[in-house]
């Protein structure tokens, strides 16, 4: 009898702490601010100055509870990533907490989704878990062509001045891409360089973007007055995550000879 109360009693306290214990998930999705319901957190806003770093500002409701502990984990596998420091963001500022990851993310993360957990208490006693979503960074698919434009010039040979065998060129190139982006939010915008100063239109035929989620941008045959032995061609976007940088390097070296020497993805 001793023994089925004892049990009894134990599922009771048992329940309680299930019934105590609130999960308050991030339904906002990848964005760069999470917005709760529920009375214990207003919001989190994802803070960060690099991809493979995490920051964040916790503003609490409660403006008396407090959040203790916290991780950031993997999304899809649940594997923990590292854990994170909380502390008052200022003075006068109690209910908001700044949150900083204590480690770096792997690149192998980087390309991962994953969630911030956060474990609190409230004014009354109350336990929450409180999540907030870390995307991906952003992936960038590219294809390329580049050719060049007329005849090949080469340095003339007559006149007091002249100067033969140097290097050739095109007046011309003409470049042709497809790239498709998945920024993995709608909080996500894309940039473009091309060096000396030529402006990047491969953005359907501008050099940046709105925010956007997932899109795809064609250039066709589109006509550059370039001479340059090399041509080079970045495209950054940038999430809350953090930015993937693409660059693309060609050497013009001859008559129909240009190759892609340096195709290179950074996370910044």
């Amino acid at each position: 009898m001793k023994i089925k109360l004892l049990a009894a009693v134990v599922s009771l306290v048992a329940m309680n702490n299930a019934v105590a214990s609130v999960t308050v998930n991030d339904v906002d999705g990848y964005d760069r601010e999470s917005k709760y319901t529920g009375g214990f957190m207003d919001r989190i806003v994802t803070d960060s100055d690099h991809s493979r770093t995490f920051g964040a500002w916790a503003f609490r409701a409660d403006t008396y509870g407090s959040c203790s502990t916290g991780a950031v984990y993997d999304e899809v596998s649940g594997e923990f990533i590292a854990n994170v420091a909380i502390a008052p963001a200022g003075h006068n500022t109690w209910h908001i907490d700044r949150i900083v990851l204590q480690g770096q993310f792997t690149e192998a993360q980087l390309q991962r989704t994953r969630v911030l957990s956060l474990s609190c208490e409230s004014e009354a006693g109350e336990s929450f878990t409180v999540k907030h979503k870390i995307p991906a960074v952003p992936k960038i698919t590219w294809d390329a062509t580049l050719t060049g434009v007329g005849e090949w010039q080469s340095p003339a040979c007559g006149g007091q001045s002249s100067h033969c065998g140097g290097a050739g060129w095109y007046e011309q190139l003409s470049y042709t891409s497809s790239i498709l982006v998945n920024n993995g939010t709608e909080d996500g915008f894309c940039t473009s360089q091309i060096n000396d100063g030529l402006v990047s239109k491969v953005f359907n035929g501008y050099d940046s973007t709105p925010l956007f989620h997932t899109n795809h941008y064609a250039l066709n045959n589109e006509v550059y007055n370039y001479n340059g032995r090399v041509f080079r061609q970045t495209v950054s976007c940038q999430n809350p995550a953090g930015t993937t940088e693409q660059v693309t390097i060609w050497e013009v070296t001859g008559e129909n000879d240009i190759n892609l020497v340096i195709d290179q993805v950074n996370y910044k």
